[in-house]
Formats: C-alpha cells, sequence, structure tokens
C-alpha cells in the first residue's frame, strides 16, 4: 500500500519535470570520453585551445568560421546561410564531422560561441538531437574535476559530411527589408511576423557606434530582447519556465514567425536555441545582421536621437 501511495505522489514529479533537449551535463558528456561516434569540439580560439582543453578534443574557432563568411559573402552568396555548403563540407570533413556522430560543442567564456557552431551545423542539416551544448561551458568540466590537457589538436580521420541545408533557419535581406517598409508605410509590423533585435541596449539605440560599421542604430520595427536574459547563472540557459515567462513579459507571440538579428549572428544563435526551448516553431536568424545592415546605405534604419 505505501509503495502504491509513494508512486501517485511521485508520478507528478516525474511528468512535470523539464528538461533541455540542446544540453548535456558534465557528468554525462564524460561518460563519452574515448568511446566512438562521439566528438568533443572546442569553440575558441587556437592559443586558448592550446592552452586547455577537453581531452580529445577538436578545435573549430567560431570567430574564424565567421571571417571566412565576411571575407568571402559567404552569406550574401548562398541566400544567407552562415557559410556555403562546399565551405562548410570541407571545413567540417577535416574535422572528422560526419552525420553518424554526436556532437558535443563548448565554449570557455561567452556562451553564444557554441550556439553559433550549433546552429551552423544545423542550418547545414545536421541531425539536431545529435548536437549537444556542454552544460556550464568548459568552467563546468573543470569543476567537476574531469580530463582537460594542453597542446595542439591530435591528428583526426577526416570524414565525410555532406551539407543538407535548412533554408527555413535564415533570413534574407530582402524578407527583412520588406517588413521594415511594411512597419515605415503601416506603422505596425506585419501580422504574424516579429523582428528582434538581441544586441546590448546602447547598440539597438545607436548609442554605442560599433567598428567596421558605419551606421548606428536599429532595423524600422525590432523589438529588443537582449541575448542574456536568456542566460543562466550557471547554467547555458535558464529554466524554460524563466524562458518563457520573459518572452510572455515583451509580449512576443511564440506562434508568430520570428526573426532574429545581432550584428553577425553570434548573439542571435543563443537566443534562437532560447526561442526553440519556449516551443516557437518558426525561428529564422538575419545571418547578414547590423554589420550588414548597418554598412548598406540603402537601407532604412531608426537613427539615435539627438
Amino acid at each position: 500500500m505505501l509503495k502504491k501511495i509513494f508512486i501517485l505522489l511521485f508520478f507528478p514529479l516525474i511528468s512535470f519535470a523539464t528538461t533541455n533537449p540542446f544540453v548535456i551535463s558534465p557528468k554525462e558528456a564524460s561518460s563519452y570520453l574515448n568511446k566512438e561516434n562521439f566528438l568533443f569540439i572546442d569553440t575558441e580560439d587556437k592559443e586558448s585551445f592550446q592552452k586547455e582543453h577537453i581531452k580529445g578534443a577538436v578545435n573549430i574557432d567560431s570567430m574564424m568560421l565567421q571571417d571566412i563568411a565576411i571575407k568571402n559573402n559567404e552569406k550574401q552568396k548562398c541566400n544567407y546561410l552562415p557559410l556555403c555548403p562546399e565551405t562548410a563540407k570541407k571545413i567540417f570533413s577535416q574535422k572528422g564531422i560526419s552525420k553518424d556522430k554526436t556532437l558535443i560543442i563548448y565554449y570557455k567564456k561567452v556562451p553564444h560561441k557554441a550556439t553559433y557552431l550549433w546552429f551552423v551545423l544545423y542550418s547545414m542539416g545536421f541531425p539536431e538531437d545529435k548536437i549537444k551544448i556542454l552544460d556550464g561551458g568548459f568552467n563546468s568540466w573543470k569543476i567537476n574535476n574531469l580530463p582537460v590537457e594542453s597542446g595542439n589538436e591530435k591528428k583526426v580521420k577526416p570524414a565525410s559530411f555532406t551539407p543538407e541545408p535548412r533554408y527555413d533557419a535564415v533570413a534574407t535581406v530582402d524578407e527583412v527589408l520588406k517588413y521594415a517598409k511594411y512597419v515605415l508605410i503601416n506603422g505596425e509590423r506585419p501580422k504574424g511576423k516579429i523582428l528582434i533585435d538581441v544586441r546590448h541596449f546602447l547598440e539597438y539605440s545607436g548609442k554605442q557606434p560599433m567598428k567596421e560599421i558605419k551606421r548606428a542604430g536599429h532595423i524600422p520595427g525590432a523589438k529588443f530582447l537582449y541575448w542574456k536574459w536568456f542566460s543562466g547563472k550557471k547554467s547555458t540557459f535558464k529554466p524554460v519556465s524563466k524562458i518563457k515567462k520573459q518572452i510572455k513579459k515583451l509580449k512576443i507571440n511564440l506562434n508568430d514567425e520570428i526573426i532574429l538579428y545581432c550584428t553577425i549572428g553570434n548573439r542571435s544563435s543563443f537566443a534562437y536555441i532560447g526561442f526553440r526551448l519556449a516551443g516557437a516553431k518558426k525561428v529564422k536568424i538575419y545571418t547578414g545582421g547590423w554589420y550588414e545592415w548597418g554598412n548598406r546605405d540603402d537601407l532604412p534604419i531608426v537613427e539615435p536621437r539627438r
């Protein structure tokens, strides 16, 4: 009898438990060390990687991916995918990445370095359930006294990565311009769509000019939501309930088509996962971001107030 009562009392706790399918705990991740078909990826620069990294990890610098995209105009050439498929195929194949592997991605200081690589892989058709972000990042790994090493990346066996682009995960400049023009003409945003700027408020307001960007301000009709509002203190993300509460407070409808932008895509990728966690089904990133919009004189902006 007591056993039945315990089960009845405990069952609701199981039913209403919430999990984050995008992250993996350090303890669980460590169980996959040295196992086949699991690959740890460090998203920091080469110097940081050489100083200290998870044992057996490979290094893909998130900022390096952005540099390649900007240098070659890859976003504009390939319908605003964060990289052209051929470029992604070359980089990921050389790092031993294939779709039969589960990837565990981690960061050291800022979480959007990991979420950006997650988004690039996802946009190239990598199975979503096979890309995990290390919850709490490298610091969490070290706090748990798990294996680290230093030095160069160990030689990995090249793999065959075949991109299958998800164009529905990105928004083009023309799509965002259509939205902005509608707002300017009608004084309201198009029904069923919302554009969100996830940069710092000083950037959004235009009071903080940015290097290599001619103009300051934001895209007409863009709502402000700082990406860090989805960030946890010790965990990578806040609990889903708190993220939903924040979204509700801002009167954002999760059934709308949501387009996110920042400067070059990093911070947007963090917010992208946050919205997905909250249950949004139609989320896109305008990967050109303010780097493109702010440097084009033919695109409308909301300038800072004088």
